[in-house]
């Protein structure tokens, strides 16, 4: 156990010592941050005139005070220094609520009932991130008209109806293919990790040294785990990335003009939140897809570094995995785009493509929560088959220098390492 220990802690320090990883972290640090908040560096750089955009209020009052759509649309354009940002009408008869979800006009309906001094309000909204400062605002003024025995304002939010939005779903859609790139580059960056260093005590002869101190089992494992903590590692990074992005977002919100902050999402991890209501479930499926998959590429990587002599000869036999990453790297990026709906869940249960593909399709609800459940475990079952088999045949090859042929090979380590499995 102490040799397996001090190889996991020796292979882990040799990758995140390095000012690589240092210089690497710092300009991932730097592009998350600038991405995420893409919208507000862009809203920095824009004409104020772009950003200026009307919010249309029909306000129907059934009290007695005539003058309240008039007195609300001051409180609320007082902070705009003269520009009417709220432009509220006085709307006569009831609402129509199916005609106000059809109106491409007026963004919010005020239907004021009741008392003054106990008024009941309806909002109807197409944009509930304007409902806290109106809300805010009505409490304001109704206090400004000192009524006696005033109670506060009951308030009822209605949303629009659940009707499937076409833009939103794209803009999803095409943010899930963005999100997939961190996958692709954890899961790139732990299979180039074990296969480096493997690859690299081969070569130099290094490896014969160690098997004679450990058993090429406990190597195996040594290489696995150092890997998969280097991903989360790197990808608790990657949270903490993300965090500091927001955190710098929600400082420069506060420090926008009120125009640009109304309605404005300040980053994308805010948009993406609002369009990912059960994001926290979202980011827990992706961890553990990442981590599955992680170690079955790494098993895999281990195989064929194993099996390699020299770094040109490991890239070669590399090559048929890093086109089994890069296809589920497309397949992420490029099937939502396309509408690929049916073909992105179906190879979200192909092992080989499972870790990138399925929590994409699960985070644009083309998967439920049980269909991944579903893929998650089959990952797991394709996994444990691979270390049974990987495992024999790493043992034989890890100290052979065998040079022929690609194919010849495998099958010779594949034949030796189950024939000596059988004895035993």
């Amino acid at each position: 156990m102490k040799k397996f220990k001090f190889l996991v802690k020796y292979g882990l320090k040799k990758r995140i010592g390095r000012k690589a990883f240092i210089i690497a972290n710092i300009v991932i640090a730097i592009l998350f941050v600038g991405i995420v908040n893409l919208p507000s560096i862009i809203n920095m750089f824009s004409s104020g005139e772009d950003e200026i955009t009307n919010v249309y209020v029909d306000v129907y009052n059934e009290t007695t005070v005539n003058t309240l759509s008039a007195d609300l649309s001051d409180m609320l354009n007082e902070p705009f220094d003269g520009y009417e940002f709220y432009v509220l009408n006085d709307a006569s008869g009831s609402l129509d609520v199916e005609g106000f979800w059809e109106d491409g006009e007026v963004n919010v309906a005020l239907v004021v009932t009741g008392t003054v001094n106990q008024p009941v309000i309806n909002i109807y909204t197409k944009y509930p991130e304007y409902n806290q400062m109106i809300m805010g605002q009505i409490e304001l003024l109704m206090i400004n008209y000192q009524i006696d025995d005033y109670q506060s304002p009951e308030f009822v939010t209605n949303l629009a109806p659940d009707y499937e939005n076409p833009e939103e779903e794209q803009a999803l859609s095409s943010l899930m293919s963005i999100l997939v790139l961190p996958l692709f580059i954890l899961i790139t960056m732990a299979t180039q990790f074990v296969g480096v260093d493997i690859i690299e005590e081969k070569s130099t002869k290094a490896i014969e040294t160690i098997i004679a101190s450990v058993p090429a089992k406990i190597h195996f494992l040594s290489k696995i785990t150092a890997s998969i903590c280097f991903v989360l590692i790197q990808g608790a990074l990657i949270i903490v990335y993300g965090g500091l992005a927001a955190l710098i977002g929600n400082v420069g919100e506060s420090m926008t003009a009120p125009v640009a902050g109304a309605g404005f999402d300040v980053h994308l991890l805010k948009y993406l939140g609002d369009l990912l209501p059960n994001w926290p479930i979202v980011l827990i499926i992706a961890m553990l897809f990442v981590i599955i998959g992680t170690l079955f590429y790494l098993v895999i990587s281990a195989l064929f570094a194993s099996m390699a002599v020299t770094q040109e000869d490991y890239q070669q036999f590399q090559s048929p995995l890093m086109l089994m990453l890069l296809g589920g790297f497309y397949i992420g990026i490029f099937a939502p785009m396309a509408g690929g709906y049916g073909f992105m869940k179906a190879m979200a249960f192909v092992p080989i493509f499972t870790p990138m593909v399925a929590p994409v399709a699960y985070a644009s609800g083309i998967m439920s929560l049980l269909e991944a459940i579903i893929a998650l475990v089959v990952m797991i079952v394709v996994l444990i088959g691979s270390l049974y088999v990987v495992a024999p045949v790493y043992k034989v090859a890890i100290l052979s220098y065998d040079q022929t042929k690609f194919m010849k090979r495998v099958k010779s380590y594949f034949k030796k390492g189950f024939a000596k499995n059988g004895k035993k």
